[in-house]
């Protein structure tokens, strides 16, 4: 059995964000129907394409069932109510207001179905001054704070090579909310509307700076690059290691380990002197090939990693989250446009 078994969930979103939170639904057992426009469907069937499909969506779609229905005609708007009827969960990511003027807003979705959670995943959430502005990654890390931090010390800020904002912000923060509401109808028989803004998700992630007063500032910071301790180093084959020897158990073992001990002391010395013991790591580190060191240090309580490539990583990944006694169940691939069509409205 999985731990989301008989959910079933409408599924509105296009590109990745949603595509991406259901997507994790779906591997935990909820059906997830998506529900598509005629002609192309989801934007993301035509992303980036190889081979006239496209790897994203193939990714983060699988085991999903589709269906076309026209919300503009009464016929399409109709028959997606009545699907709403019998379903736990509708997710929708349109600008705000857009499902109130197609007839399908959630006073009449809750109206129709009292227990549906209805999860409206936009960039700047439905209230407030930027509500109805267009965006995207890049723009929600700019308003939340976030970008101004990603960089080096003087230098600018540094776009991400993953979307921050779109997964962390959005999708994680969409999958939570979710999981709240389905908890909070058990007890109150009684379904919600969640409300995620990507640019307020984002926030989620400046835990640290927001308990410190928002005082951090890009590229110096304890875990931005001030301290020797925690940094990146080049090595002999040009790829790098990462070092996260906060602690000052793990700062002596590697200070040892590197025939350094002379440094210990140094672990958190204010500059010009922390510049010093990072040029002794760098010029250490240097000596061999990242994976080495890897194999060198990486079972001695120092925390030294190699940084790999995300296709080189690969191997040691797992999903994520592991459930012992409900885990996920990835499904078959993801559903030819409107697939499902005939077969669920027959259901229903």
């Amino acid at each position: 059995m999985t731990a989301l078994h008989g959910i079933r969930i409408l599924d509105l979103t296009r590109l990745l964000p949603g595509a991406v939170a259901t997507q994790l639904l779906r591997d935990f057992g909820a059906e997830v129907i998506k529900i598509e426009p005629p002609g192309d469907g989801d934007y993301a069937r035509t992303f980036l394409t190889e081979g006239g499909k496209s790897p994203i969506f193939e990714a983060t779609n699988r085991g999903k069932k589709s269906i076309v229905l026209d919300l503009k005609t009464a016929g399409g708007l109709e028959a997606m109510l009545t699907l709403a009827e019998s379903a736990d969960v509708l997710i929708e990511g349109f600008r705000p207001g857009v499902m109130d003027r197609l007839g399908t807003g959630y006073t009449v979705l809750h109206a129709r179905n009292p227990r549906l959670i209805v999860a409206s995943l936009t960039g700047y959430g439905q209230s407030g001054p930027y509500k109805d502005l267009a965006g995207h990654d890049i723009n929600y890390l700019s308003l939340s704070g976030v970008l101004d931090l990603i960089g080096v010390k003087d230098g600018p800020p540094v776009i991400p090579g993953v979307q921050l904002a779109d997964l962390a912000g959005g999708s994680m923060q969409t999958v939570i909310g979710i999981l709240l509401a389905l908890v909070a109808r058990q007890q109150t028989g009684v379904g919600q509307h969640v409300d995620v803004g990507m640019m307020d998700g984002s926030a989620a992630l400046l835990a640290i700076p927001l308990a410190t007063g928002a005082r951090s500032r890009r590229g110096d910071d304890t875990l931005s690059g001030r301290y020797a301790c925690y940094h990146v180093y080049r090595c002999s084959d040009d790829r790098w290691v990462s070092v996260g020897a906060l602690e000052s158990k793990f700062w002596i073992n590697l200070c040892r380990e590197l025939d350094l001990s002379h440094l210990i002391a140094d672990h958190f010395a204010p500059e010009p002197r922390q510049a010093e013991v990072k040029r002794a790591l760098a010029a250490r580190f240097l000596q061999r090939p990242a994976e080495t060191w890897f194999d060198l240090l990486g079972s001695k309580d120092c925390c030294v990693t190699p940084v790999r490539t995300a296709a080189e990583a690969l191997k040691d990944l797992r999903p994520s989250p592991q459930l012992s006694d409900t885990p996920a169940s990835p499904g078959g691939p993801a559903p030819a446009l409107g697939k499902h069509t005939r077969e669920i409205l027959r259901e229903n």
